[in-house]
C-alpha cells in the first residue's frame, strides 16, 4: 500500500472522532495531532508533566499544539513522589501509563470527548512494553495500530507532511538500569550529559544510560564518532558531571525491526518478547477477520497459514509477504496481563 493510501486510511479512521490525545510531541503523537487538526479539529491534546522528562519537553508540546491550532492541556504530576518510580522496578512502565491515563480521565471535560487515543504504532507491539496493557483498562484506542501503521511509515508520513517533532520524548528514568534508585539528582545528571553529547554529535537518537555510577553513550552510528579528540571530550565532560567510567556502545542505538527466523520444518517465525493472551487475541481476530478460517486449540490459534502460540511465537508458511501478513495479525495480538 502506498504511503498516500495509508494516510487516507488514517484520516478516514480519525475523521469526526472528537478525541483526547495523549500528546508528547514525539513522531507518533505529532502525526496524530496533525491529522486530527485536519479531520477532527474539535479534539484536544493532553500532556503529562511528570518531572522526569527533558526540561524543554513541556514548552515544545505547547508550541506544537499552537501550530496545529488544537486545544492543549498540561497536567502536572511529580512521579518522583511515588515509590514505584523511585525504586525503578520492572513495574515502572505499567505504573507510568496507569498514572498518566488515570489523571487524564479525571479532567472535568473528559466526557465531552468521544475517544481517548494514544500513539502506539504497530512496530511498538514487537517490543516488551507492559505499559500497553493499561490501554484496555481505560478503553483507549491506538489509531496507528488499528490502521496497521509501522514506525517506518510514521516517519514517511512525517516527511510527507514536512512536520517537525521532538527526538527526545522518552522519560529520563528509562536510562537508569532497572532496580537502581531514581532521584532528581540522577535525572539531572543524565539530562546534562545527553545535552552535551547532542551538542557535539549530530545524530537523531542519543542516550546516556547509567549503571550505578557508570555511563554508556548510545547513538545511531557509533563508528562515525570514533575520533580520539571527540571521545576524550565526551569522556572528560561526563566525568566532570560525576560519572566514574564512560563507555561507548559500539553496537549502536537499537531500532526495532520485524525479522524472521526459520524453524526445523522450514516455516518462518518471529518470537515476541512476551506471552500472548490466546482468548483475547482469538476474539480480536474473530471480530476483525474471516471466522471461517480461524481455529483455537488450547494454547494456540490457527488463522489461514498462521499459528499463534501462547509463548509469543508466531509461525507463517514461507512467503515473500511475511512482514505484511505478520503485521496484519499483530494488531489483534493481546499480551497477557502484566504480572507484578
Amino acid at each position: 500500500m502506498k504511503i498516500e493510501e495509508k494516510i487516507g486510511k488514517l484520516e478516514e479512521y480519525l475523521r469526526n472522532k472528537k478525541s483526547i490525545l495523549g500528546f508528547s510531541a514525539g513522531s507518533d503523537s505529532t502525526l496524530l495531532a496533525y491529522i486530527l487538526s485536519k479531520v477532527s479539529p474539535e479534539s484536544i491534546l493532553v500532556t503529562i508533566n511528570n518531572n522526569m522528562m527533558p526540561k524543554e519537553f513541556i514548552e515544545y508540546t505547547k508550541t506544537q499544539a499552537k501550530k496545529f491550532n488544537l486545544k492543549h492541556k498540561v497536567i502536572n504530576i511529580d512521579f518522583l513522589t511515588h515509590e514505584t518510580f523511585q525504586n525503578n522496578t520492572k513495574e515502572r512502565c505499567y505504573e507510568c501509563r496507569n498514572l498518566m491515563y488515570c489523571n487524564i480521565q479525571k479532567l472535568p471535560e473528559f466526557n465531552d470527548y468521544d475517544y481517548f487515543i494514544e500513539g502506539t504504532n504497530i512496530t511498538d507491539l514487537l517490543e516488551d512494553r507492559p505499559g500497553i496493557l493499561v490501554l484496555d483498562k481505560y478503553n483507549m484506542i491506538s489509531p496507528l495500530v488499528e490502521c496497521n501503521i509501522t514506525k517506518e511509515e510514521v516517519f514517511q508520513m512525517i516527511k510527507y507532511f514536512n512536520l517537525e517533532y521532538s527526538y527526545d520524548t522518552t522519560c529520563l528514568a528509562t536510562r537508569v538500569k532497572t532496580n537502581q534508585q531514581v532521584n532528581r539528582e540522577k535525572l539531572t545528571k543524565i539530562y546534562k550529559a545527553e545535552q552535551f553529547v547532542r551538542k557535539n554529535i549530530d545524530q537523531e537518537n542519543i542516550r546516556v544510560r547509567t549503571d550505578k555510577n557508570n555511563a554508556t553513550i548510545s547513538v545511531d552510528e557509533p563508528l562515525k564518532i570514533l575520533n580520539e579528540k571527540l571521545i576524550k571530550k565526551l569522556r572528560d565532560k561526563l566525568q566532570e558531571l560525576g560519572y566514574s567510567k564512560v563507555f561507548l556502545d559500539i553496537t549502536g542505538y537499537e531500532k526495532t525491526e520485524l525479522t524472521y527466523k526459520i524453524d526445523e520444518t522450514g516455516k518462518y517465525y518471529h518470537q515476541l518478547p512476551y506471552p500472548i493472551d490466546i482468548e483475547k487475541t482469538y476474539q480480536n481476530l474473530k471480530n476483525k477477520y474471516d471466522a471461517n478460517t480461524l481455529l483455537k486449540i488450547d494454547d494456540k490459534i490457527s488463522y489461514e497459514d498462521i499459528i499463534i502460540q501462547e509463548n509469543g511465537k508466531i509461525t507463517i508458511n514461507p512467503t515473500e509477504k511475511f512482514i505484511d501478513k505478520f503485521n496484519k495479525i499483530l494488531s489483534c495480538v493481546k499480551r497477557k496481563y502484566y504480572e507484578k
